[in-house]
């Protein structure tokens, strides 16, 4: 039987806010940007032609997603 240091018992649940940053971050990741390409939404008012686009805006969530991950280890 594998013990586990107190630190890991002893964790917080995710607070509200949390949660819900989490929850806005999916919402973008799975429905917002997937729009934004199926809809041909090319970022030409930035100086982006379609192609380009294809690969900035799937790193939107990504970068999220790892902003979200550090606040929430940092604040828990």
């Amino acid at each position: 039987m594998a013990h586990e240091p107190q630190e890991a018992q002893a964790e917080r649940p995710l607070t509200d806010r949390q949660s819900w940053a989490i929850i806005a971050v999916l919402v973008v990741s799975m429905l917002v940007i997937p729009g934004l390409i199926l809809l041909g939404g090319t970022l030409s008012p930035l100086g982006l032609p379609w192609m380009d686009t294809l690969v900035a805006l799937p790193m939107v969530p990504a970068v999220l997603f790892a902003l979200v991950g550090v606040w929430t280890a940092v604040r828990r």
